[in-house]
């Protein structure tokens, strides 16, 4: 969240200059972790205030969803079936994090940030 622009405050004035009076902020979690608890909604409630007359309403994350699962496995599959590594020069910049709960554990692991 920290390393991808737009930030929400950049996201929401964009959409508040198109003309928008309600934006949702999909959070791209897989869990109700603190960005998702308490970053998230701060920010997007100091986007709403610095843009009267947009509400910003914050959707549930991801999760860990069915769709979530059969996509993790199909990637498994053909990695399996065709035994061939990503070639990291041709693969897009990527970024993998992990949070803890918000009870004293978290961890991040990042390769190239976008």
């Amino acid at each position: 969240m920290e390393l991808a622009e737009p930030t929400i405050a950049q996201a929401v004035a964009r959409c508040a200059a198109a003309g928008a009076q309600r934006v949702v902020i999909a959070p791209y979690f897989l869990s109700r972790g603190r960005h998702v608890q308490h970053d998230i909604p701060e920010l997007a409630a100091e986007a709403a205030a610095a843009n009267p007359g947009v509400e910003c309403i914050v959707a549930e994350p991801i999760g860990i969803d069915s769709l979530m699962a059969q996509l993790i496995e199909n990637r498994v599959r053909s990695a399996a079936l065709h035994g061939a590594a990503i070639d990291p020069a041709a693969a897009a910049p990527a970024v993998a994090v992990a949070a803890g709960s918000g009870r004293g554990s978290s961890s991040s692991s990042s390769s190239d940030a976008e």
